[in-house]
Protein backbone atom coordinates (compact mmCIF):
# COMPACT_ATOMS: atom_id res chain seq x y z
CA UNK A 1 0.00 0.00 0.00
CA UNK A 2 1.67 3.47 -0.88
CA UNK A 3 -0.04 5.79 0.70
CA UNK A 4 0.54 7.00 4.20
CA UNK A 5 -2.46 7.53 6.77
CA UNK A 6 -0.69 9.47 9.37
CA UNK A 7 -0.74 12.52 6.29
CA UNK A 8 -4.56 12.12 6.01
CA UNK A 9 -4.71 9.85 2.53
CA UNK A 10 -7.14 7.17 1.88
CA UNK A 11 -7.90 5.50 -1.12
CA UNK A 12 -6.28 8.52 -3.22
CA UNK A 13 -8.69 10.95 -0.92
CA UNK A 14 -7.11 13.24 1.51
CA UNK A 15 -8.62 12.62 5.27
CA UNK A 16 -9.95 15.89 6.81
CA UNK A 17 -7.36 17.83 9.18
CA UNK A 18 -6.74 14.75 12.16
CA UNK A 19 -9.18 12.26 11.09
CA UNK A 20 -6.57 9.45 10.80
CA UNK A 21 -6.41 5.61 10.30
CA UNK A 22 -5.84 4.28 13.91
CA UNK A 23 -6.71 0.53 14.05
CA UNK A 24 -5.96 -1.75 11.20
CA UNK A 25 -9.00 -3.67 11.19
CA UNK A 26 -7.83 -6.62 8.45
CA UNK A 27 -4.22 -6.51 9.23
CA UNK A 28 -2.75 -5.84 5.96
CA UNK A 29 -2.17 -1.84 6.31
CA UNK A 30 1.88 -1.44 5.13
CA UNK A 31 3.36 0.75 8.18
CA UNK A 32 4.42 0.39 11.99
CA UNK A 33 2.06 -0.98 14.38
CA UNK A 34 2.09 -0.73 17.90
CA UNK A 35 2.93 -3.92 20.74
CA UNK A 36 2.10 -7.46 20.20
CA UNK A 37 -1.26 -6.84 22.50
CA UNK A 38 -2.26 -3.96 20.24
CA UNK A 39 -0.79 -5.54 16.81
CA UNK A 40 -3.86 -3.74 14.65
CA UNK A 41 -3.11 -0.30 16.27
CA UNK A 42 -1.24 2.03 13.51
CA UNK A 43 1.35 4.01 15.49
CA UNK A 44 -0.11 7.74 14.85
CA UNK A 45 1.88 9.77 14.22
CA UNK A 46 4.80 7.40 12.06
CA UNK A 47 8.07 7.36 14.24
CA UNK A 48 11.48 7.67 12.20
CA UNK A 49 13.97 5.45 12.74
CA UNK A 50 16.59 7.46 15.06
CA UNK A 51 16.36 5.87 18.50
CA UNK A 52 16.52 9.51 19.65
CA UNK A 53 12.92 10.32 18.05
CA UNK A 54 11.08 10.81 21.50
CA UNK A 55 8.51 8.59 20.47
CA UNK A 56 10.86 5.76 19.79
CA UNK A 57 11.90 6.13 23.53
CA UNK A 58 11.88 3.14 25.50
CA UNK A 59 8.53 3.05 27.70
CA UNK A 60 10.69 3.70 31.09
CA UNK A 61 12.18 6.76 29.64
CA UNK A 62 9.04 8.13 28.52
CA UNK A 63 7.55 7.36 32.10
CA UNK A 64 10.45 8.97 33.38
CA UNK A 65 9.95 12.46 31.06
CA UNK A 66 6.02 12.24 31.69
CA UNK A 67 6.65 11.98 35.56
CA UNK A 68 9.14 15.44 35.39
CA UNK A 69 6.27 16.98 33.45
CA UNK A 70 3.49 15.99 36.26
CA UNK A 71 6.30 17.10 39.16
CA UNK A 72 6.65 20.10 37.29
CA UNK A 73 3.03 20.82 36.60
CA UNK A 74 2.15 20.01 40.35
CA UNK A 75 5.14 22.22 41.77
CA UNK A 76 4.83 25.40 39.93
CA UNK A 77 0.75 25.35 39.94
CA UNK A 78 0.87 25.36 43.59
CA UNK A 79 1.24 29.18 44.25
CA UNK A 80 -1.80 29.94 41.65
CA UNK A 81 -4.47 28.69 44.14
CA UNK A 82 -2.83 28.70 47.63
CA UNK A 83 -4.41 32.06 48.46
CA UNK A 84 -8.33 30.38 48.02
CA UNK A 85 -8.09 29.49 51.80
CA UNK A 86 -6.09 32.21 53.72
CA UNK A 87 -7.66 35.27 52.09
CA UNK A 88 -9.41 35.57 55.09
CA UNK A 89 -5.94 35.99 56.96
CA UNK A 90 -4.10 37.78 54.32
CA UNK A 91 -7.22 40.70 54.46
CA UNK A 92 -6.40 41.03 58.41
CA UNK A 93 -2.98 41.17 58.42
CA UNK A 94 -2.68 43.47 54.91
CA UNK A 95 -5.92 45.02 54.41
CA UNK A 96 -6.44 44.04 51.16
CA UNK A 97 -10.24 43.69 49.89
CA UNK A 98 -11.96 40.78 48.94
CA UNK A 99 -11.91 42.70 45.32
CA UNK A 100 -8.13 43.57 45.59
CA UNK A 101 -7.62 39.39 45.81
CA UNK A 102 -9.78 38.15 43.20
CA UNK A 103 -8.37 40.94 40.85
CA UNK A 104 -5.11 39.66 41.97
CA UNK A 105 -5.73 36.03 41.29
CA UNK A 106 -7.82 37.17 37.50
CA UNK A 107 -4.98 38.90 36.25
CA UNK A 108 -2.39 36.46 37.29
CA UNK A 109 -4.68 33.72 35.14
CA UNK A 110 -4.91 36.49 32.13
CA UNK A 111 -0.87 36.07 32.28
CA UNK A 112 -0.47 32.51 32.80
CA UNK A 113 -2.25 32.95 29.51
CA UNK A 114 -0.54 35.47 27.51
CA UNK A 115 2.69 34.58 28.79
CA UNK A 116 2.78 31.83 26.62
CA UNK A 117 3.43 34.01 23.49
CA UNK A 118 6.97 34.70 24.89
CA UNK A 119 7.44 31.63 26.28
CA UNK A 120 6.54 28.96 23.69
CA UNK A 121 8.22 30.30 20.75
CA UNK A 122 11.29 30.33 23.00
CA UNK A 123 10.81 26.72 24.00
CA UNK A 124 10.35 25.82 20.51
CA UNK A 125 13.41 27.73 19.11
CA UNK A 126 15.76 26.58 22.32
CA UNK A 127 14.42 23.96 23.59
CA UNK A 128 11.06 23.03 26.42
CA UNK A 129 14.19 21.49 28.97
CA UNK A 130 15.61 25.71 29.08
CA UNK A 131 11.76 26.72 29.39
CA UNK A 132 10.40 24.71 32.26
CA UNK A 133 14.16 25.33 34.34
CA UNK A 134 14.11 28.84 33.55
CA UNK A 135 10.58 29.26 34.74
CA UNK A 136 10.81 26.81 38.40
CA UNK A 137 13.90 29.68 39.16
CA UNK A 138 11.94 33.25 38.19
CA UNK A 139 9.11 31.57 40.57
CA UNK A 140 11.48 30.72 43.20
CA UNK A 141 12.31 34.52 43.20
CA UNK A 142 8.87 35.65 42.68
CA UNK A 143 7.69 33.50 46.00
CA UNK A 144 10.23 34.68 47.97
CA UNK A 145 9.57 38.28 48.03
CA UNK A 146 5.68 37.59 47.65
CA UNK A 147 5.12 38.26 51.42
CA UNK A 148 6.47 41.58 51.02
CA UNK A 149 3.57 42.81 48.40
CA UNK A 150 0.97 43.67 50.67
CA UNK A 151 -0.61 47.42 49.09
CA UNK A 152 -2.87 46.87 46.02
CA UNK A 153 -0.86 47.65 43.28
CA UNK A 154 2.47 45.11 44.63
CA UNK A 155 0.31 42.58 45.11
CA UNK A 156 -1.09 42.74 41.81
CA UNK A 157 2.37 43.22 40.70
CA UNK A 158 3.40 39.75 42.17
CA UNK A 159 0.84 38.33 40.57
CA UNK A 160 1.17 39.31 37.26
CA UNK A 161 4.79 38.29 37.75
CA UNK A 162 3.54 35.00 38.68
CA UNK A 163 1.68 34.25 35.89
CA UNK A 164 4.14 35.76 33.18
CA UNK A 165 7.34 33.32 34.71
CA UNK A 166 4.55 30.37 35.10
CA UNK A 167 3.13 30.76 31.86
CA UNK A 168 5.30 27.19 30.68
CA UNK A 169 2.91 25.04 33.02
CA UNK A 170 -0.02 25.99 30.25
CA UNK A 171 0.95 25.46 27.24
CA UNK A 172 4.27 23.50 27.11
CA UNK A 173 3.18 20.96 29.17
CA UNK A 174 0.57 19.41 26.58
CA UNK A 175 3.08 19.73 24.13
CA UNK A 176 5.78 17.69 25.45
CA UNK A 177 3.17 14.91 26.33
CA UNK A 178 2.75 14.71 22.22
CA UNK A 179 6.26 14.52 21.80
CA UNK A 180 6.97 11.13 23.27
CA UNK A 181 3.45 9.49 22.98
CA UNK A 182 1.61 8.52 20.20
CA UNK A 183 -2.18 8.88 19.46
CA UNK A 184 -3.88 6.05 20.92
CA UNK A 185 -1.69 6.87 24.18
CA UNK A 186 -2.30 10.49 24.45
CA UNK A 187 -5.71 11.10 25.99
CA UNK A 188 -4.56 8.56 29.25
CA UNK A 189 -1.00 11.00 29.60
CA UNK A 190 -2.78 14.14 28.62
CA UNK A 191 -5.41 12.91 31.80
CA UNK A 192 -2.99 12.57 33.54
CA UNK A 193 -1.11 16.15 32.60
CA UNK A 194 -4.92 17.06 33.63
CA UNK A 195 -5.20 15.69 36.70
CA UNK A 196 -2.04 17.25 37.94
CA UNK A 197 -3.01 20.90 36.76
CA UNK A 198 -6.20 20.29 38.28
CA UNK A 199 -5.14 18.87 41.41
CA UNK A 200 -2.89 22.04 42.61
CA UNK A 201 -6.22 24.05 42.66
CA UNK A 202 -8.03 21.79 45.28
CA UNK A 203 -4.31 20.63 46.98
CA UNK A 204 -3.14 24.29 47.30
CA UNK A 205 -5.63 25.49 49.26
CA UNK A 206 -5.71 22.70 51.85
CA UNK A 207 -2.04 22.54 52.40
CA UNK A 208 -1.50 26.33 52.52
CA UNK A 209 -4.66 26.41 55.39
CA UNK A 210 -2.69 23.91 57.36
CA UNK A 211 0.64 25.52 56.94
CA UNK A 212 -1.31 29.40 57.72
CA UNK A 213 -2.54 27.61 61.36
CA UNK A 214 1.07 26.12 62.18
CA UNK A 215 3.02 29.11 60.78
CA UNK A 216 1.36 31.84 59.19
CA UNK A 217 0.27 32.56 55.93
CA UNK A 218 3.63 34.56 54.68
CA UNK A 219 4.82 31.04 54.74
CA UNK A 220 2.28 29.42 52.21
CA UNK A 221 4.02 31.83 49.59
CA UNK A 222 7.52 30.87 51.19
CA UNK A 223 6.77 27.11 51.21
CA UNK A 224 5.50 26.90 47.30
CA UNK A 225 9.22 28.40 46.59
CA UNK A 226 10.31 25.53 48.51
CA UNK A 227 8.26 23.39 46.05
CA UNK A 228 9.51 25.12 43.40
CA UNK A 229 12.82 24.73 44.11
CA UNK A 230 12.29 20.90 44.66
CA UNK A 231 10.30 20.86 40.85
CA UNK A 232 13.60 22.62 39.68
CA UNK A 233 16.10 20.02 40.81
CA UNK A 234 14.33 17.24 40.21
CA UNK A 235 13.87 18.33 36.35
CA UNK A 236 17.29 19.46 36.05
CA UNK A 237 18.51 15.89 36.94
CA UNK A 238 16.10 13.59 34.93
CA UNK A 239 14.32 15.98 32.60
CA UNK A 240 15.43 15.38 29.00
CA UNK A 241 14.51 17.76 26.01
CA UNK A 242 11.92 16.90 23.82
CA UNK A 243 12.14 19.13 20.64
CA UNK A 244 12.68 16.74 17.62
CA UNK A 245 13.35 18.17 14.02
CA UNK A 246 11.13 15.27 12.34
CA UNK A 247 11.90 15.28 8.69
CA UNK A 248 8.60 15.79 6.31
CA UNK A 249 7.58 15.24 2.64
CA UNK A 250 5.17 17.89 1.99
CA UNK A 251 2.26 16.76 3.98
CA UNK A 252 0.00 19.35 2.08
CA UNK A 253 1.15 18.49 -1.46
CA UNK A 254 1.95 14.53 -1.33
CA UNK A 255 0.04 11.91 -2.36
CA UNK A 256 1.09 8.42 -1.86
CA UNK A 257 4.24 9.25 -0.94
CA UNK A 258 6.30 8.29 2.26
CA UNK A 259 8.66 9.93 5.06
CA UNK A 260 10.53 6.98 5.46
CA UNK A 261 10.44 3.25 4.07
CA UNK A 262 7.07 1.44 5.19
CA UNK A 263 7.06 -2.21 6.80
CA UNK A 264 4.64 -4.97 5.31
CA UNK A 265 2.64 -7.14 6.95
CA UNK A 266 4.56 -9.81 8.45
CA UNK A 267 7.89 -8.43 7.09
CA UNK A 268 11.20 -8.71 9.56
CA UNK A 269 11.00 -5.00 10.09
CA UNK A 270 7.50 -5.10 11.60
CA UNK A 271 7.08 -4.14 14.70
CA UNK A 272 6.74 -6.51 17.78
CA UNK A 273 7.09 -4.27 20.67
CA UNK A 274 6.17 -0.92 21.86
CA UNK A 275 8.13 0.38 18.22
CA UNK A 276 11.31 -1.39 16.73
CA UNK A 277 13.28 1.38 17.89
CA UNK A 278 12.45 1.04 21.35
CA UNK A 279 14.44 -2.57 21.34
CA UNK A 280 17.41 -0.81 21.28
CA UNK A 281 19.72 -0.66 24.97
CA UNK A 282 19.04 2.59 26.52
CA UNK A 283 22.23 3.72 27.38
CA UNK A 284 23.00 6.68 28.82
CA UNK A 285 26.53 6.52 29.12
CA UNK A 286 27.18 4.93 25.10
CA UNK A 287 27.54 7.73 22.77
CA UNK A 288 27.21 5.69 19.36
CA UNK A 289 25.25 2.50 18.37
CA UNK A 290 27.98 0.60 16.32
CA UNK A 291 26.57 0.21 12.63
CA UNK A 292 26.91 -3.30 11.35
CA UNK A 293 27.51 -3.40 7.68
CA UNK A 294 26.78 -6.91 6.93
CA UNK A 295 23.46 -6.18 8.23
CA UNK A 296 22.75 -2.50 6.57
CA UNK A 297 22.42 -1.44 9.95
CA UNK A 298 22.68 2.68 10.62
CA UNK A 299 24.42 3.84 13.61
CA UNK A 300 22.57 6.26 14.75
CA UNK A 301 24.05 8.75 17.42
CA UNK A 302 23.48 8.40 21.09
CA UNK A 303 22.90 10.73 23.78
CA UNK A 304 25.40 10.80 27.13
CA UNK A 305 23.63 11.08 30.47
CA UNK A 306 25.63 14.56 30.61
CA UNK A 307 24.42 15.74 26.69
CA UNK A 308 20.86 15.19 28.01
CA UNK A 309 21.78 17.62 30.70
CA UNK A 310 22.30 20.01 28.07
CA UNK A 311 20.72 23.66 28.79
CA UNK A 312 20.60 24.59 24.97
CA UNK A 313 18.68 22.25 22.57
CA UNK A 314 20.28 22.29 18.85
CA UNK A 315 20.91 25.89 16.80
CA UNK A 316 18.01 25.91 14.74
CA UNK A 317 17.16 28.40 11.92
CA UNK A 318 15.36 31.68 13.55
CA UNK A 319 11.57 30.90 13.65
CA UNK A 320 10.76 33.74 16.80
CA UNK A 321 8.26 35.92 14.50
CA UNK A 322 6.86 32.58 12.90
CA UNK A 323 5.95 30.52 15.96
CA UNK A 324 4.50 34.10 17.97
CA UNK A 325 2.13 34.55 15.52
CA UNK A 326 1.08 30.79 14.71
CA UNK A 327 -0.95 30.95 17.80
CA UNK A 328 -3.33 34.05 16.26
CA UNK A 329 -4.22 32.17 13.04
CA UNK A 330 -5.71 29.35 15.69
CA UNK A 331 -8.89 31.43 15.96
CA UNK A 332 -9.31 31.35 12.67
CA UNK A 333 -10.32 27.61 13.21
CA UNK A 334 -13.67 26.74 14.85
CA UNK A 335 -12.39 23.20 16.47
CA UNK A 336 -9.33 25.05 18.26
CA UNK A 337 -11.09 27.78 19.16
CA UNK A 338 -14.45 25.39 20.67
CA UNK A 339 -11.51 23.02 22.00
CA UNK A 340 -10.43 26.34 24.25
CA UNK A 341 -13.81 27.49 25.36
CA UNK A 342 -14.74 24.06 26.74
CA UNK A 343 -11.30 23.83 27.84
CA UNK A 344 -11.41 26.97 29.83
CA UNK A 345 -14.51 26.62 31.27
CA UNK A 346 -14.63 23.58 32.71
CA UNK A 347 -11.11 23.54 33.90
CA UNK A 348 -11.22 27.58 35.43
CA UNK A 349 -14.58 29.22 35.02
CA UNK A 350 -17.11 27.00 36.65
CA UNK A 351 -14.27 26.23 39.55
CA UNK A 352 -13.54 29.68 39.76
CA UNK A 353 -17.08 30.37 40.60
CA UNK A 354 -16.71 28.43 44.06
CA UNK A 355 -12.81 29.05 44.78
CA UNK A 356 -14.02 33.15 44.56
CA UNK A 357 -16.00 32.91 47.74
CA UNK A 358 -15.12 29.49 49.73
CA UNK A 359 -12.63 30.40 52.11
CA UNK A 360 -14.84 33.47 52.95
CA UNK A 361 -18.08 31.54 53.09
CA UNK A 362 -16.36 28.61 55.26
CA UNK A 363 -14.67 31.47 57.68
CA UNK A 364 -17.77 33.68 58.12
CA UNK A 365 -21.08 31.66 57.36
CA UNK A 366 -20.07 28.48 59.12
CA UNK A 367 -17.08 29.49 61.26
CA UNK A 368 -14.29 27.63 60.12
CA UNK A 369 -11.16 28.28 61.26
CA UNK A 370 -8.02 28.25 58.12
CA UNK A 371 -7.58 24.62 59.12
CA UNK A 372 -10.98 23.73 58.66
CA UNK A 373 -11.13 25.39 54.95
CA UNK A 374 -8.25 23.72 54.37
CA UNK A 375 -9.77 19.98 55.78
CA UNK A 376 -13.17 21.19 53.41
CA UNK A 377 -10.35 21.18 50.18
CA UNK A 378 -10.40 17.23 50.81
CA UNK A 379 -13.53 16.66 48.85
CA UNK A 380 -12.05 18.35 45.85
CA UNK A 381 -8.83 16.55 45.84
CA UNK A 382 -10.79 13.25 45.70
CA UNK A 383 -12.48 14.42 43.15
CA UNK A 384 -9.71 15.47 40.55
CA UNK A 385 -8.38 11.47 41.59
CA UNK A 386 -11.74 10.12 40.39
CA UNK A 387 -11.94 12.23 37.22
CA UNK A 388 -8.54 12.46 36.15
CA UNK A 389 -8.78 8.46 36.73
CA UNK A 390 -12.07 7.99 34.98
CA UNK A 391 -11.05 10.57 31.71
CA UNK A 392 -7.35 8.60 31.30
CA UNK A 393 -9.48 5.66 31.19
CA UNK A 394 -12.42 6.63 29.40
CA UNK A 395 -10.75 8.64 26.58
CA UNK A 396 -8.14 5.80 25.40
CA UNK A 397 -11.10 3.41 25.26
CA UNK A 398 -13.39 5.84 23.78
CA UNK A 399 -10.50 6.67 21.11
CA UNK A 400 -10.19 2.66 20.62
CA UNK A 401 -13.64 1.46 20.61
CA UNK A 402 -15.05 3.95 18.49
CA UNK A 403 -12.37 3.92 15.87
CA UNK A 404 -13.07 0.01 15.71
CA UNK A 405 -16.33 0.80 15.20
CA UNK A 406 -16.29 3.11 12.23
CA UNK A 407 -13.91 1.07 10.23
CA UNK A 408 -10.63 2.06 11.68
CA UNK A 409 -10.68 5.45 11.22
CA UNK A 410 -10.31 7.54 14.40
CA UNK A 411 -11.96 11.13 14.47
CA UNK A 412 -11.15 14.11 16.97
CA UNK A 413 -15.07 14.30 18.20
CA UNK A 414 -14.88 10.72 19.29
CA UNK A 415 -13.56 12.29 22.81
CA UNK A 416 -16.00 14.92 22.99
CA UNK A 417 -18.41 11.84 24.27
CA UNK A 418 -16.43 12.90 28.09
CA UNK A 419 -18.25 15.78 28.15
CA UNK A 420 -21.51 14.09 28.68
CA UNK A 421 -20.61 13.57 32.65
CA UNK A 422 -19.79 16.95 32.55
CA UNK A 423 -23.09 18.58 31.47
CA UNK A 424 -24.44 16.35 34.42
CA UNK A 425 -21.75 17.07 37.08
CA UNK A 426 -21.46 21.00 36.63
CA UNK A 427 -24.54 22.05 37.11
CA UNK A 428 -25.58 19.50 39.88
CA UNK A 429 -22.52 21.09 41.74
CA UNK A 430 -22.96 24.73 40.61
CA UNK A 431 -26.42 24.27 42.02
CA UNK A 432 -25.38 22.49 45.33
CA UNK A 433 -22.99 24.88 46.29
CA UNK A 434 -24.88 28.21 45.60
CA UNK A 435 -28.38 26.87 47.23
CA UNK A 436 -26.06 25.55 49.62
CA UNK A 437 -25.07 28.86 50.64
CA UNK A 438 -28.27 30.63 49.96
CA UNK A 439 -30.11 28.32 52.08
CA UNK A 440 -27.49 27.85 54.54
CA UNK A 441 -26.89 23.91 54.31
CA UNK A 442 -25.06 21.62 56.40
CA UNK A 443 -21.32 22.42 55.26
CA UNK A 444 -20.95 19.17 53.88
CA UNK A 445 -23.34 19.48 50.91
CA UNK A 446 -20.76 22.41 50.20
CA UNK A 447 -17.68 19.75 50.59
CA UNK A 448 -19.38 17.54 48.11
CA UNK A 449 -20.82 19.97 45.47
CA UNK A 450 -16.98 20.83 45.55
CA UNK A 451 -15.71 16.74 45.23
CA UNK A 452 -18.49 16.90 42.33
CA UNK A 453 -16.92 19.78 40.76
CA UNK A 454 -13.49 18.76 40.49
CA UNK A 455 -14.73 15.55 38.60
CA UNK A 456 -15.55 18.02 35.57
CA UNK A 457 -12.64 19.70 35.73
CA UNK A 458 -9.96 16.77 35.08
CA UNK A 459 -12.05 16.13 32.23
CA UNK A 460 -11.68 18.98 30.05
CA UNK A 461 -8.09 18.55 29.04
CA UNK A 462 -8.45 14.83 28.27
CA UNK A 463 -11.64 16.17 25.93
CA UNK A 464 -11.59 19.55 24.84
CA UNK A 465 -7.66 20.08 24.87
CA UNK A 466 -7.06 16.74 23.29
CA UNK A 467 -9.66 17.70 20.98
CA UNK A 468 -7.83 20.86 19.55
CA UNK A 469 -4.53 19.00 19.44
CA UNK A 470 -6.04 16.43 17.72
CA UNK A 471 -7.79 18.25 14.39
CA UNK A 472 -4.58 19.84 13.90
CA UNK A 473 -1.81 18.02 15.23
CA UNK A 474 0.82 18.92 12.89
CA UNK A 475 0.55 22.83 14.07
CA UNK A 476 -0.68 21.66 17.39
CA UNK A 477 2.80 23.63 19.40
CA UNK A 478 0.85 27.13 18.50
CA UNK A 479 -2.38 26.30 18.45
CA UNK A 480 -1.79 24.63 22.06
CA UNK A 481 -1.67 28.36 23.07
CA UNK A 482 -4.83 29.38 21.61
CA UNK A 483 -6.35 27.37 23.77
CA UNK A 484 -4.53 28.40 26.32
CA UNK A 485 -5.25 32.51 25.40
CA UNK A 486 -8.74 31.35 25.58
CA UNK A 487 -8.79 29.44 28.81
CA UNK A 488 -7.16 32.19 31.07
CA UNK A 489 -9.11 34.90 29.47
CA UNK A 490 -11.84 33.42 30.49
CA UNK A 491 -10.67 33.04 33.85
CA UNK A 492 -9.46 36.53 34.40
CA UNK A 493 -12.79 37.24 33.09
CA UNK A 494 -14.88 35.43 36.17
CA UNK A 495 -12.22 36.41 38.59
CA UNK A 496 -13.04 40.05 38.18
CA UNK A 497 -17.00 39.30 37.55
CA UNK A 498 -17.89 37.23 40.30
CA UNK A 499 -17.77 39.36 42.79
CA UNK A 500 -19.78 42.39 41.74
CA UNK A 501 -22.23 39.88 39.80
CA UNK A 502 -23.22 37.85 43.55
CA UNK A 503 -23.32 41.65 44.95
CA UNK A 504 -25.97 42.13 42.49
CA UNK A 505 -28.21 38.65 42.09
CA UNK A 506 -27.11 36.54 45.04
CA UNK A 507 -25.77 33.50 46.08
CA UNK A 508 -29.45 31.91 44.47
CA UNK A 509 -29.59 33.60 41.89
CA UNK A 510 -25.94 33.96 40.35
CA UNK A 511 -25.07 29.75 40.98
CA UNK A 512 -28.59 29.51 39.03
CA UNK A 513 -27.55 31.16 36.27
CA UNK A 514 -23.91 29.62 36.20
CA UNK A 515 -25.61 26.31 36.34
CA UNK A 516 -27.85 27.27 33.47
CA UNK A 517 -24.88 27.87 31.55
CA UNK A 518 -22.62 25.31 32.11
CA UNK A 519 -24.86 22.79 31.21
CA UNK A 520 -25.71 24.57 28.17
CA UNK A 521 -22.27 24.66 27.16
CA UNK A 522 -21.33 21.45 27.98
CA UNK A 523 -24.29 19.57 25.76
CA UNK A 524 -22.92 21.88 23.13
CA UNK A 525 -20.32 18.89 22.26
CA UNK A 526 -23.39 16.96 20.43
CA UNK A 527 -23.42 19.66 18.36
CA UNK A 528 -19.83 19.23 17.52
CA UNK A 529 -20.10 15.55 17.14
CA UNK A 530 -22.69 15.95 14.33
CA UNK A 531 -21.02 18.81 12.28
CA UNK A 532 -17.22 19.05 13.58
CA UNK A 533 -16.17 16.68 10.26
CA UNK A 534 -17.80 18.83 8.00
CA UNK A 535 -16.01 21.99 9.73
CA UNK A 536 -12.65 20.32 9.48
CA UNK A 537 -13.69 19.61 5.76
CA UNK A 538 -14.28 23.55 4.74
CA UNK A 539 -11.10 24.65 7.09
CA UNK A 540 -9.08 21.61 4.73
CA UNK A 541 -7.96 23.55 1.99
CA UNK A 542 -6.30 26.42 3.74
CA UNK A 543 -5.18 24.54 6.78
CA UNK A 544 -3.12 22.35 4.56
CA UNK A 545 -1.81 25.07 2.68
CA UNK A 546 -0.61 26.31 6.59
CA UNK A 547 0.95 23.06 7.30
CA UNK A 548 3.08 23.05 3.61
CA UNK A 549 4.31 26.72 4.46
CA UNK A 550 5.14 25.80 8.09
CA UNK A 551 6.46 22.39 7.07
CA UNK A 552 9.10 24.82 4.76
CA UNK A 553 10.24 26.46 7.45
CA UNK A 554 10.62 23.61 9.82
CA UNK A 555 7.51 24.41 12.04
CA UNK A 556 4.99 21.50 12.01
CA UNK A 557 4.92 19.19 14.78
Amino acid sequence: MATTYEEGVENGERLPPGTVHLVDLDGTIATKHASQNEKDIILVPRPSEDPEDPLNWTFRRKMLATSCVVVYTIMLALPSSAVYSVVTPIRKATGLSLADINNGTGIMFLFYGWGCLFWQPLALQYGKRPAYLLSLITNIVILGTAPLCITPHTYQASRILLGLFGSPVESLCEVSITDIWFAHERPKYLAWYGWSLSLTGKLAPMLSGFINVGMNWKWTLWWCAIWNGIALVYCFFLMEETNYDRSHTSTAASHGTTEAPMTTAGSELEDTGDNSAEKQPDDPDASTVPADVETAHVAWPRKTYLQKLGIVDKPRPNRLWDNFLLPFKGFTYPSVVYGGLMYGTNNLVWPGTQNATTGTVYTTMYGFSTAGVAAAYAGGVLGTCVGGYYSGKMGRVLTLRLARRNDGISEPEHTLWLFALSAVVVPFSVLLYGLGVAYHIHWFGLVVSQFVMAIGSSLCIAAGLNYAIGSYKELSGGFVVTCVLIRNTLSFAINYGITPWLHNLGYRNTYISVACIGFACNMSFLIMIKYGRRVREMTAPRYWRDVAAAEAKGLTH
